[in-house]
């Protein structure tokens, strides 16, 4: 088993705090970056990630000494682990082998994936905005009648409007409008008409 190390130095008082933490934790090799921001360019933990081993401990003296977003940090540590190789924050005082670092990486895959929901949010409505615009400019009905039928039919098979709505690739408010003209056109008893729930619901 090794015990590996990584820093990286944006000024001298920070290189220091490292360095004396990481030679506390009794790191056999330590690499150093010296950057500055979390976006820089890592060399030296790429060269540190490529030496570990299963049953080896890599060290860092704080998480932020990693970079990148709490999603691509909870990755990195996640492909650690992956490969049977162990973790330490020291000044965050996180062990992945102790009852609060199981806890620790629970909770912050659930923040990584709630963080990486939020950023998507714009763009999703950027795409439905988008493709709302397209049909009008079309000027032509975004349903036809089979795929009016294809709804229906996932419908009363239970699906959501969401899914039939991401099946046929139409935006949502697009489904609704057709399934409610559909069936405000539809006489009361046609058998086709589906009777389990509103459609347009």
């Amino acid at each position: 088993m090794a015990v590996i190390g990584y820093r990286r130095d944006s000024d001298d008082e920070v290189g220091s705090h490292q360095r004396d933490a990481l030679a506390g934790a009794a790191c056999e090799r330590v690499y150093v970056d010296q950057a500055t921001g979390p976006r820089a360019r890592r060399p030296e933990l790429q060269k540190a990630l490529s030496s570990l081993r299963e049953g080896d401990v890599f060290v860092v003296s704080r998480l932020d000494r990693l970079g990148g977003t709490l999603a691509e940090v909870v990755a990195l540590i996640a492909s650690l682990d992956d490969r049977g190789v162990a973790f330490r924050s020291i000044d965050d005082d996180i062990d992945e082998l102790g009852a609060w670092g199981r806890f620790f990486f629970r909770a912050a895959g659930a923040l990584a994936s709630y963080e990486s929901t939020i950023a998507d949010e714009p763009a999703r409505a950027a795409e439905r905005r988008r493709q709302e615009a397209h049909y009008k400019r079309r000027g032509a009905p975004a349903l036809s009648r089979r795929r009016l039928q294809i709804a229906r039919d996932m419908l009363r098979d239970e699906a959501s409007l969401v899914d039939v709505a991401r099946h046929l690739d139409v935006p949502l408010r697009t489904l609704r409008e057709g399934l409610a003209e559909a069936e405000a056109d539809r006489p009361r008893d046609d058998p086709r008409a589906p009777a389990r729930r509103d459609p347009t619901r």
